[in-house]
């Protein structure tokens, strides 16, 4: 079902892996970049969910200052409301793929499981049968 519909980012939920899906598409920085994620994070509060898919295939670009929101406001809120697991379809453009490594080298060790892909579906299959152990 989908929850958030803009041009620069789609946020699903699958009720079947359970997961939430964000796909991603072009060049967004900013206050867009945050309003989706924040949608996001909304989303794995009222699904008590600890699984996401970050669909990057169409993504351009991460900015320095949103990496670094992401990793100091964004994913300590999101641990704490339960996400653990982030498959991750990689995006086309090497520059993205480079932003989104440097995010996750950030992340807390031991805190996240994170996978990435090429497609979509293998990375929803891999999802459906990871088992999450919170701790």
């Amino acid at each position: 079902m989908l929850y958030y519909d803009k041009k620069w980012c789609k946020i699903s939920y699958h009720a079947d892996i359970p997961c939430i899906q964000l796909d991603w598409s072009g060049f967004v920085t900013g206050e867009k970049f945050r309003e989706a994620c924040n949608a996001a994070l909304s989303l794995l509060k009222e699904k008590k969910a600890s699984k996401m898919i970050a669909n990057n295939s169409q993504a351009k670009l991460v900015s320095l200052e949103d990496q670094k929101w992401m990793n100091e406001e964004w994913f300590p809120q999101a641990y704490a409301a339960g996400y653990r697991t982030s498959a991750v379809v990689e995006s086309e453009n090497i520059f993205n793929e480079v932003a989104v490594k440097n995010i996750v080298n950030k992340m807390e060790n031991g805190k996240f499981t994170v996978q990435y892909f090429h497609n979509l579906e293998r990375a929803k299959e891999w999802l459906k049968e990871f088992k999450v152990e919170l701790v």
